[in-house]
């Protein structure tokens, strides 16, 4: 389920062009039991977006599984459909949202935290997504 919804909404990506993300780096190294902070920049059209739909993150680690780390709907965070392993050590920073920003910190890092974390979100004028890695 959470796989076909990934799908859908990268295939949905080439439909909208006035909202992009981008990732401010592309590639992180962090020690195990350190905390890391992945930032990614989003662009619209100058005053026009106002309204998130929803904004998820996601790992995809080596071996193709695929973790909900951060989900938020509405404004209104999805804490049911986080995986397990990422409770209590995933925050998200919305306040930079305003300024075309967005953080994602994750605490206590371990070696299956490596892999491609993906940030996807849908406002009312699109949909943009940014990839980076992370190796722990």
């Amino acid at each position: 389920m959470k796989m076909i919804s990934l799908l859908l909404l990268i295939l949905s990506s080439c439909l909208c062009a006035t909202f992009v993300v981008n990732v401010t780096q592309s590639s992180y190294e962090a020690e195990e039991n350190h905390s890391i902070t992945l930032e990614w920049t989003f662009t619209t059209e100058p005053d026009s977006c106002l309204s998130f739909e929803f904004m998820i993150f996601t790992l995809i680690t080596e071996n193709k599984k695929v973790s909900v780390l951060f989900h938020e709907h509405g404004g209104v965070e999805v804490s049911q459909s986080q995986d397990k392993q990422f409770a209590g050590r995933v925050q998200s920073d919305k306040e930079l949202l305003k300024d075309g920003r967005i953080k994602l910190h994750v605490s206590k890092l371990r070696i299956n935290d490596s892999g491609l974390y993906l940030c996807e979100i849908q406002t009312d004028c699109g949909y943009g997504s940014a990839a980076c890695q992370l190796i722990v």
